[in-house]
Protein backbone atom coordinates (compact mmCIF):
# COMPACT_ATOMS: atom_id res chain seq x y z
CA UNK A 1 0.00 0.00 0.00
CA UNK A 2 1.31 3.63 -1.22
CA UNK A 3 2.32 5.61 2.05
CA UNK A 4 0.28 9.21 2.28
CA UNK A 5 3.20 10.53 1.71
CA UNK A 6 4.14 9.18 -1.97
CA UNK A 7 0.76 10.36 -2.39
CA UNK A 8 1.24 13.96 -1.57
CA UNK A 9 4.83 13.95 -3.97
CA UNK A 10 2.84 12.62 -6.99
CA UNK A 11 0.60 15.44 -6.55
CA UNK A 12 3.83 17.80 -6.00
CA UNK A 13 5.09 16.70 -9.45
CA UNK A 14 1.90 17.03 -10.88
CA UNK A 15 1.41 20.13 -10.30
CA UNK A 16 5.02 21.10 -11.41
CA UNK A 17 3.49 19.46 -14.35
CA UNK A 18 0.56 22.24 -15.10
CA UNK A 19 3.33 24.59 -14.78
CA UNK A 20 5.65 23.40 -17.34
CA UNK A 21 2.57 22.87 -19.85
CA UNK A 22 1.63 26.58 -19.08
CA UNK A 23 -1.42 25.62 -17.38
CA UNK A 24 -0.46 27.38 -13.85
CA UNK A 25 1.20 30.71 -13.70
CA UNK A 26 4.90 29.99 -13.74
CA UNK A 27 5.80 32.56 -10.63
CA UNK A 28 4.65 29.99 -8.59
CA UNK A 29 8.24 28.57 -8.64
CA UNK A 30 10.24 31.89 -8.93
CA UNK A 31 10.45 34.47 -5.97
CA UNK A 32 10.08 37.25 -8.22
CA UNK A 33 6.82 37.47 -9.81
CA UNK A 34 7.82 39.83 -12.14
CA UNK A 35 9.56 36.74 -13.90
CA UNK A 36 5.95 35.93 -14.89
CA UNK A 37 5.77 34.87 -18.91
CA UNK A 38 9.40 34.35 -18.62
CA UNK A 39 10.61 31.73 -21.45
CA UNK A 40 10.25 27.57 -21.24
CA UNK A 41 14.06 27.76 -21.04
CA UNK A 42 14.16 29.60 -17.75
CA UNK A 43 10.97 28.08 -16.00
CA UNK A 44 12.30 24.63 -16.86
CA UNK A 45 15.91 25.59 -15.59
CA UNK A 46 14.23 26.88 -12.23
CA UNK A 47 12.72 23.81 -11.93
CA UNK A 48 16.13 21.78 -12.19
CA UNK A 49 17.59 24.37 -9.85
CA UNK A 50 15.07 24.02 -6.91
CA UNK A 51 15.42 20.28 -7.24
CA UNK A 52 18.95 18.97 -7.95
CA UNK A 53 21.92 19.14 -5.01
CA UNK A 54 23.55 22.43 -4.96
CA UNK A 55 26.55 20.88 -6.32
CA UNK A 56 25.07 21.23 -9.96
CA UNK A 57 25.21 24.30 -11.96
CA UNK A 58 21.93 24.96 -14.03
CA UNK A 59 22.55 27.64 -16.74
CA UNK A 60 20.90 28.79 -20.08
CA UNK A 61 23.27 27.73 -22.77
CA UNK A 62 25.07 28.40 -25.21
CA UNK A 63 27.23 25.87 -26.57
CA UNK A 64 29.73 22.98 -25.14
CA UNK A 65 32.79 22.71 -26.35
CA UNK A 66 35.79 20.42 -25.71
CA UNK A 67 39.34 21.00 -24.48
CA UNK A 68 40.54 21.21 -28.50
CA UNK A 69 38.03 23.69 -29.09
CA UNK A 70 35.25 21.82 -31.18
CA UNK A 71 31.95 23.38 -30.26
CA UNK A 72 28.01 22.00 -30.12
CA UNK A 73 25.13 23.30 -31.90
CA UNK A 74 22.40 25.31 -29.75
CA UNK A 75 22.48 23.95 -26.36
CA UNK A 76 19.37 25.38 -24.07
CA UNK A 77 20.36 24.49 -20.61
CA UNK A 78 23.69 23.33 -19.46
CA UNK A 79 24.29 21.47 -16.24
CA UNK A 80 27.26 21.22 -14.57
CA UNK A 81 28.91 19.79 -11.68
CA UNK A 82 30.47 22.05 -9.11
CA UNK A 83 34.02 20.91 -10.15
CA UNK A 84 33.57 22.67 -13.89
CA UNK A 85 35.12 25.86 -15.08
CA UNK A 86 32.08 28.34 -15.35
CA UNK A 87 32.23 31.30 -18.36
CA UNK A 88 28.97 33.16 -16.92
CA UNK A 89 30.78 37.21 -17.64
CA UNK A 90 27.70 37.73 -19.98
CA UNK A 91 24.92 35.82 -17.25
CA UNK A 92 25.62 37.42 -13.92
CA UNK A 93 21.66 38.02 -13.31
CA UNK A 94 21.02 34.45 -14.60
CA UNK A 95 18.91 36.00 -17.43
CA UNK A 96 21.71 35.63 -20.26
CA UNK A 97 23.58 32.77 -22.28
CA UNK A 98 26.64 30.72 -20.95
CA UNK A 99 29.00 27.79 -22.33
CA UNK A 100 30.71 25.22 -20.93
CA UNK A 101 33.47 22.59 -21.36
CA UNK A 102 32.12 19.24 -21.81
CA UNK A 103 34.24 17.78 -19.47
CA UNK A 104 32.29 18.54 -16.26
CA UNK A 105 28.83 18.99 -18.23
CA UNK A 106 26.36 16.32 -16.51
CA UNK A 107 23.20 16.95 -18.34
CA UNK A 108 22.19 19.12 -21.44
CA UNK A 109 18.43 19.93 -22.64
CA UNK A 110 16.88 20.83 -25.79
CA UNK A 111 13.54 22.86 -24.96
CA UNK A 112 10.89 23.29 -27.46
CA UNK A 113 7.57 25.34 -27.01
CA UNK A 114 5.83 23.53 -29.39
CA UNK A 115 8.05 20.14 -30.64
CA UNK A 116 7.29 18.92 -33.95
CA UNK A 117 8.96 16.80 -36.48
CA UNK A 118 10.94 19.67 -37.32
CA UNK A 119 11.95 20.86 -33.90
CA UNK A 120 12.86 17.21 -32.83
CA UNK A 121 14.75 16.71 -35.54
CA UNK A 122 16.35 19.91 -34.95
CA UNK A 123 17.48 18.73 -31.27
CA UNK A 124 18.71 15.36 -32.21
CA UNK A 125 21.39 17.16 -34.63
CA UNK A 126 22.15 19.44 -31.69
CA UNK A 127 22.77 16.33 -29.17
CA UNK A 128 24.95 14.55 -32.28
CA UNK A 129 27.05 17.28 -32.59
CA UNK A 130 28.03 17.30 -28.79
CA UNK A 131 31.87 16.83 -28.91
CA UNK A 132 33.56 13.74 -27.27
CA UNK A 133 34.64 14.35 -23.69
CA UNK A 134 38.57 13.30 -22.65
CA UNK A 135 38.78 9.63 -21.95
CA UNK A 136 38.15 8.39 -18.48
CA UNK A 137 41.23 5.92 -18.08
CA UNK A 138 43.66 7.20 -15.90
CA UNK A 139 41.02 9.97 -14.18
CA UNK A 140 38.54 7.73 -11.67
CA UNK A 141 39.21 6.62 -8.60
CA UNK A 142 40.15 2.72 -9.25
CA UNK A 143 38.45 1.44 -6.56
CA UNK A 144 34.80 3.13 -7.74
CA UNK A 145 33.52 1.40 -10.79
CA UNK A 146 31.39 3.86 -13.66
CA UNK A 147 29.85 1.75 -16.13
CA UNK A 148 27.74 4.91 -17.48
CA UNK A 149 30.60 7.37 -18.38
CA UNK A 150 30.06 7.69 -22.12
CA UNK A 151 26.74 8.37 -21.68
CA UNK A 152 27.58 11.88 -19.64
CA UNK A 153 25.90 14.34 -20.31
CA UNK A 154 21.80 13.36 -19.54
CA UNK A 155 20.29 14.89 -22.75
CA UNK A 156 17.00 15.87 -22.11
CA UNK A 157 14.59 17.42 -24.98
CA UNK A 158 11.37 19.14 -22.94
CA UNK A 159 8.33 20.88 -24.64
CA UNK A 160 5.44 22.19 -23.63
CA UNK A 161 3.13 20.57 -25.89
CA UNK A 162 4.09 18.81 -29.31
CA UNK A 163 2.80 15.99 -31.88
CA UNK A 164 1.57 12.92 -30.93
CA UNK A 165 4.16 10.33 -29.64
CA UNK A 166 3.48 7.60 -32.26
CA UNK A 167 4.90 11.06 -34.66
CA UNK A 168 8.04 11.22 -32.50
CA UNK A 169 8.60 7.52 -32.36
CA UNK A 170 8.39 7.89 -36.03
CA UNK A 171 10.21 10.84 -36.73
CA UNK A 172 13.03 9.46 -34.42
CA UNK A 173 13.37 6.18 -35.97
CA UNK A 174 13.15 7.12 -39.17
CA UNK A 175 16.20 10.09 -38.10
CA UNK A 176 18.36 7.57 -36.57
CA UNK A 177 17.91 4.76 -39.87
CA UNK A 178 18.97 7.20 -41.99
CA UNK A 179 21.99 8.44 -39.61
CA UNK A 180 23.68 5.42 -38.06
CA UNK A 181 27.04 7.42 -37.87
CA UNK A 182 25.43 9.31 -34.92
CA UNK A 183 26.66 7.13 -32.04
CA UNK A 184 23.96 6.19 -29.00
CA UNK A 185 25.57 8.09 -26.50
CA UNK A 186 24.51 11.25 -28.61
CA UNK A 187 21.51 10.32 -28.36
CA UNK A 188 18.70 11.53 -26.09
CA UNK A 189 18.00 10.15 -22.91
CA UNK A 190 14.77 11.19 -22.20
CA UNK A 191 11.74 13.51 -24.32
CA UNK A 192 9.34 14.78 -21.93
CA UNK A 193 6.24 16.27 -24.12
CA UNK A 194 4.37 18.06 -20.84
CA UNK A 195 1.07 15.89 -19.73
CA UNK A 196 1.17 14.25 -23.10
CA UNK A 197 4.05 11.54 -22.63
CA UNK A 198 7.51 10.42 -22.37
CA UNK A 199 9.80 8.78 -24.89
CA UNK A 200 12.77 7.23 -22.96
CA UNK A 201 15.75 5.49 -24.79
CA UNK A 202 16.61 1.81 -22.97
CA UNK A 203 19.92 0.88 -22.00
CA UNK A 204 22.14 -1.46 -23.82
CA UNK A 205 21.24 -4.10 -21.24
CA UNK A 206 17.66 -3.67 -22.28
CA UNK A 207 14.98 -3.62 -19.64
CA UNK A 208 11.58 -4.32 -19.09
CA UNK A 209 8.37 -2.85 -18.23
CA UNK A 210 6.63 -2.90 -14.94
CA UNK A 211 3.94 -5.51 -16.45
CA UNK A 212 6.99 -7.33 -17.42
CA UNK A 213 7.13 -6.14 -21.56
CA UNK A 214 10.71 -6.91 -22.39
CA UNK A 215 12.31 -3.64 -23.95
CA UNK A 216 15.25 -4.35 -26.89
CA UNK A 217 18.41 -2.50 -26.43
CA UNK A 218 19.08 0.87 -27.39
CA UNK A 219 15.36 1.38 -28.29
CA UNK A 220 13.14 4.33 -27.59
CA UNK A 221 9.80 3.42 -25.46
CA UNK A 222 6.99 5.64 -25.05
CA UNK A 223 5.04 6.26 -21.93
CA UNK A 224 1.84 8.01 -21.29
CA UNK A 225 0.63 7.32 -18.38
CA UNK A 226 1.71 10.07 -15.53
CA UNK A 227 4.54 11.44 -17.94
CA UNK A 228 4.76 14.54 -15.16
CA UNK A 229 4.87 12.66 -12.21
CA UNK A 230 7.19 10.15 -13.27
CA UNK A 231 9.54 12.16 -15.84
CA UNK A 232 10.78 15.43 -13.51
CA UNK A 233 11.74 13.20 -10.40
CA UNK A 234 13.25 10.88 -13.34
CA UNK A 235 15.66 13.27 -14.91
CA UNK A 236 16.31 14.82 -11.80
CA UNK A 237 17.54 11.45 -10.18
CA UNK A 238 19.62 10.64 -13.55
CA UNK A 239 21.36 13.74 -13.24
CA UNK A 240 22.16 13.97 -9.66
CA UNK A 241 23.36 10.43 -10.01
CA UNK A 242 25.57 11.77 -12.67
CA UNK A 243 26.91 14.59 -10.08
CA UNK A 244 27.70 11.97 -7.36
CA UNK A 245 29.99 10.09 -10.00
CA UNK A 246 31.90 13.13 -11.20
CA UNK A 247 33.14 13.42 -7.93
CA UNK A 248 35.16 10.22 -8.25
CA UNK A 249 36.95 12.04 -11.52
CA UNK A 250 40.16 14.33 -11.16
CA UNK A 251 39.09 17.18 -13.91
CA UNK A 252 41.85 19.31 -15.60
CA UNK A 253 41.65 22.11 -17.65
CA UNK A 254 44.72 23.83 -17.72
CA UNK A 255 44.44 23.05 -21.51
CA UNK A 256 42.02 26.27 -22.36
CA UNK A 257 44.47 28.60 -21.52
CA UNK A 258 47.57 27.04 -22.95
CA UNK A 259 45.63 26.94 -26.09
CA UNK A 260 44.74 30.26 -25.64
CA UNK A 261 46.41 32.33 -28.93
CA UNK A 262 48.62 34.58 -26.39
CA UNK A 263 52.12 33.60 -28.68
CA UNK A 264 53.76 36.62 -30.81
CA UNK A 265 55.93 36.13 -33.74
CA UNK A 266 58.59 37.65 -31.84
CA UNK A 267 57.65 35.12 -29.13
CA UNK A 268 57.40 31.94 -31.62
Amino acid sequence: MTKPFYNRLNNYFSQIGKVLKGEADSASIFQNTTDVGVSREKVYANILKLHLPTCCNVDLGGFVFDLDGNESKQIDIIICNEQTIRFNFFNTDGSGKSFSCIDGCIGVVSVKSNLNSNELIDSLNNFASLPDKCPLEGRNNPLIVINDYEEWPFKIIFASAGITPETSLSTINTFYLEHPEIPLYKRPNIIHVAGKYLIIRVGKEGGQTSNGTLLPPNSFFCQTVFPDEFGIPFVISRIQTIATSTNNLIYNFEKIWKNLPLSTKEND
